[in-house]
């Protein structure tokens, strides 16, 4: 496909820029434009790009942050048990893993723009109205669905996004970047959270959403373009034009469909036949896991800090800061170290080739012993009342090792289906949130029968399975990737293994 045409060839012109015989690289631009084969955008515009999509990607996860601390208040003001009250997480985080199958695939399709305008007007309205309605739980489960459904659509689109403008050689530290919007959500949500319930009204958090999503929406209806390659290739077409966009409900293609072909309709079969492709269920399922663990850790975090350390709606906002903060510089640094580990395996090969995209798979290993040691230690220290500071530790380690391993899924996957980057993120979040939404319901019911400690150390020893799923991936998915390939031919669903061999001859045009 022209996609992966495009990835693979300007990469390899790219790294070949450098060498006495990097002809290759000049021959579809000028060489003296910034990445002339995989995009047009300038280097600043593909910042502000990022930025735009950066701070949308902020709000769903602030939606489920900023709502934590105010579970307390919540029962009271719905007359509701806890358990009630924790479903309204959990019906959140399971309509955030179904949508973005919708979102996603439409983006792959239809485009991105769209989506996004769609997607945020949805997740605003909501808000609003979850500010203003009276206090029924109907009411808060049916609102919470639409909001959930709203908030889904960033982060699959956000990786579109990324692999739109970004070539794989740069693509796990853009992903990094645009993950902070995801990953200040978790930091800031709490801390914003019990800062407004504690001051003011459990509304006034729903308020806050709608009021500062829509400074954002503006933004992004008249700055951000559309950004889709069988859309609008390399971007070309807004090469020479104003950041400011006249508004536009969808962009026409301009590109010559033989060399951006457009991915097809999406279609329930399509997306279940990328389960086929065990690789996709393997890392997903990992990361569903070590989310699921971090996430039953962040809904018990409020109540143990209240009840066993005497932390106050305020502090347990402040509280939050340690693990969320983790979250940002495990995104950053797992971003790249990982383009740093391929950049230097691209050089030291001969005719630097670049890698293929298992070869990231590894460095997840790191990071998940890391968030087993961080679940591990939470449970017992909560379980003996260690001081709280040790207890915050481990929630900051857990947090660490977990976004660790989410950016190199999250780059394995893009580079893995170049033509559908936005569904296979999205299909990622099919697994990982149903599985916190299940942690959320039933982690109280099993610490309250295992202990605090022991059910947090069969969280631990389920991260250690992932840890021997990645081991055999690491031996057996290039294999298996390569056979599906053959089997599927061009028109399956991996559709790379010709393209990529014409784009390292030279003939692939971005």
């Amino acid at each position: 496909m022209a996609t992966a045409v495009t990835s693979n060839a300007t990469e390899d012109g790219q790294a070949k820029d450098s060498t006495p015989t990097g002809h290759v690289a000049s021959k579809p631009g000028p060489p003296s434009s910034p990445m002339p084969q995989y995009t047009a955008f300038s280097l600043g515009r593909q910042r502000f790009i990022l930025g735009i999509v950066t701070a949308a990607g902020f709000f769903g996860p602030l939606a489920g942050g900023i709502y934590l601390p105010a579970l307390p208040a919540l029962q009271e003001a719905f007359n509701a048990s806890a358990t009630a009250i924790n479903a309204t997480v959990s019906v959140f985080m399971g309509v955030l893993a179904v949508a973005p199958l919708f979102w996603g695939s439409q983006a792959d399709y239809g485009g991105r723009k769209p989506l996004y305008m769609v997607s945020l007007m949805i997740y605003i309205v909501s808000n609003i109205l979850l500010a203003a309605v009276p206090a029924n739980l109907a009411a808060l489960f049916i609102l919470r669905i639409v909001q959930g459904f709203g908030a889904a659509s960033v982060l699959s689109l956000g990786a579109g996004t990324v692999a739109d403008i970004t070539a794989p050689k740069g693509r796990a530290s853009a992903m990094s970047i645009v993950l902070l919007g995801p990953q200040m959500g978790p930091v800031l949500g709490p801390l914003l959270g019990g800062a407004i319930t504690g001051s003011a009204s459990w509304r006034w958090t729903f308020a806050f959403l709608a009021i500062t999503c829509s400074a954002v929406y503006v933004v992004l209806v008249f700055c951000l373009p559309e950004t889709l390659r069988s859309i609008v290739g390399n971007g070309a077409l807004y090469k020479d034009s104003s950041w400011i966009i006249r508004p536009k409900w969808q962009q026409s293609s301009v590109v010559d469909p033989a060399k951006f072909p457009r991915a097809p309709p999406p279609t329930l079969l399509g997306l279940l036949k990328l389960l086929r492709y065990p690789p996709i269920v393997i890392v997903s399922l990992n990361s569903a896991i070590l989310f699921a663990a971090y996430y039953a850790m962040n809904v018990t975090y409020p109540t143990f800090l209240e009840d066993i350390y005497g932390f106050s709606t305020s502090e347990v906002g402040v509280a939050y800061l340690a693990p969320g903060l983790s979250l940002v510089a495990g995104s950053l640094i797992s971003g790249r170290i990982s383009d740093l580990h391929r950049s230097l395996f691209v050089k030291n090969s001969r005719n630097q080739t670049p890698p293929h995209p298992e070869h990231r798979l590894h460095l997840q290993i790191p990071g998940m012993f890391i968030s087993l040691g961080g679940i591990l230690m939470y449970g017992w220290l909560v379980r003996f009342r260690i001081h709280v500071a040790s207890v915050i530790f481990s929630t900051s380690l857990a947090a660490f090792g977990m976004t660790w391993v989410f950016i190199t899924t999250t780059s394995y996957l893009t580079e893995s289906f170049k033509n559908t980057p936005a569904t296979l993120v999205a299909l990622a979040s099919l697994f990982r949130n149903p599985a916190a939404a299940v942690a959320a319901v039933v982690v109280q019911p099993l610490y309250e029968r295992m202990g605090i400690g022991w059910c947090f150390t069969g969280l631990a020893m389920l991260e250690l399975a992932c840890v021997l799923s990645i081991l055999w991936l690491m031996v057996r998915g290039k294999a298996m990737r390569e056979r599906l390939e053959r089997t599927e031919g061009p028109e399956g669903i991996v559709k790379a293994s010709k393209p990529e061999a014409v784009g390292r001859k030279g003939k692939g045009k971005g």
